[in-house]
């Protein structure tokens, strides 16, 4: 009897010890098995993420999907998402309905924080079509009408006031790919704060009138800072959401670059207009880095790769006389190898993560960070503080 228990008890623990065996193997065998979980990864962001300029096809990859039919274009060969996808094996969509893919992407040029929070549902007293476009963006705005109804949220309001989600049956709701994800990039805020600065201050500019460019500039600077101050209040509701639904996702927040930080006003005006931007820069990815710290996330500083602006060094006044769209376009997105730093920054972070987690020194040293960039840009704003009370 005793030797019978004995024998049962052997039989019991090879049949324990065995599956951590095969785990171990399994994991051995592919280290970045933990990402592939759920729906695997989304990259959240706008048309740094989508891969502008970063393939040679890139023009027909961007252009030939806003209808859904070939999902994997809707990220460029050689965008930052793909080249992370790639490096952890993680596959994109064929179609919109192959839900056996480990690379979500939800990244269109001019995406917003805002235009994320329609599609989730989250009230932040915003809505992205509030974003006014002229004729010549108003595709954005078809384009976000349609993201409402294929991905939106039961709880999103559509253009109609009600939502149209299901409509196809075929595609997963924003929310249901946030819940089930496994890595998360995050690169929002360009919009928020840049494009819509853009198009309603820099499009307005008159640079021929070189006495009324420090007003202008001024105006400008009020923009940013506005923007800036509504893209502070809307992007921690994002992080909120991840947080409550999907604590377990690694999330990498992406920061962003000063394109234009050589540019000049105009070729002949030699006031450092690119420069003065810096101070938002400065201030975005500080409160992205923060926000990295509080919430445990990781943070990827992207302010010095690659862009064809830095290059150049082209004039604000040259760059908004380019009458090529796609060429106006490329001066404020990295270059190919731009978007290949981005990826390595990103992949180095997630393996660092995945390897040996986030120490008491990383969190020490995230603080510190935080507390001298913050000073930085404190010190910025009592510049032009001073320079404004001078004018």
């Amino acid at each position: 009897m005793k030797k019978r228990s004995r024998i049962l008890a052997l039989i019991l623990a090879v049949l324990l010890i065995v599956p951590l065996f095969s785990f171990a193997a399994d994991a051995a065998d592919d280290p970045y098995a933990a990402l592939k979980e759920g729906v695997g990864y989304v990259a959240i962001g706008d048309s740094f993420a989508r891969g502008y300029g970063a393939g040679g096809r890139w023009q027909e990859q961007i252009y030939l999907n806003d209808t859904y039919g070939n999902y994997d274009c809707r990220n460029v060969d050689g965008s930052y998402p793909n080249l992370v996808a790639e490096a952890f094996g993680l596959n994109a969509p064929d179609d919109i309905r192959d839900t056996s893919a480990k690379l979500w992407p939800l990244d269109h040029d001019a995406v917003s924080t805002a235009y994320v929070l329609d599609l989730l549902g989250i009230d932040d007293g915003y809505r992205d079509e509030e974003f006014t476009y002229n004729e010549h963006y108003r595709y954005m705005a078809e384009r976000y009408e349609t993201d409402l109804r294929y991905f939106g949220d039961p709880s999103s309001l559509s253009v109609d006031g009600q939502s149209t989600y299901g409509q196809t049956g075929e595609v997963m709701s924003v929310r249901e790919m946030i819940k089930n994800a496994s890595l998360i990039t995050i690169g929002l805020g360009q919009t928020d704060i840049l494009y819509k600065t853009q198009i309603f201050g820099l499009g307005s500019l008159d640079l021929s009138n070189a006495s009324a460019i420090p007003a202008m500039i001024s105006n400008i600077m009020g923009m940013l800072s506005e923007y800036f101050d509504y893209w502070k209040g809307a992007y921690p509701l994002l992080l909120d959401y991840i947080k409550e639904n999907n604590p377990d996702a690694k999330v990498v927040l992406v920061g962003t670059l000063n394109p234009i930080k050589d540019a000049t006003a105009t070729d002949d005006i030699a006031i450092p207009i690119g420069s003065l931007i810096n101070g938002i820069m400065d201030s975005m990815n500080s409160y992205t880095r923060m926000c990295a710290v509080k919430y445990g996330y990781m943070y990827v500083d992207i302010s010095d790769v690659e862009t064809p602006a830095s290059v150049t060094q082209m004039s604000i006044g040259h760059i908004l006389s380019l009458s090529d769209p796609i060429e106006y376009a490329l001066t404020a997105h990295p270059t190919p190898h731009g978007y290949a730093q981005i990826a390595e920054r990103v992949i180095a972070a997630v393996e660092k993560d995945l390897t040996k987690g986030s120490g008491a020194l990383d969190r020490i040293t995230g603080y510190l960070t935080v507390i001298f960039d913050w000073f930085r840009v404190l010190f910025f704003r009592a510049v032009v503080a001073i320079g404004s009370i001078g004018k």
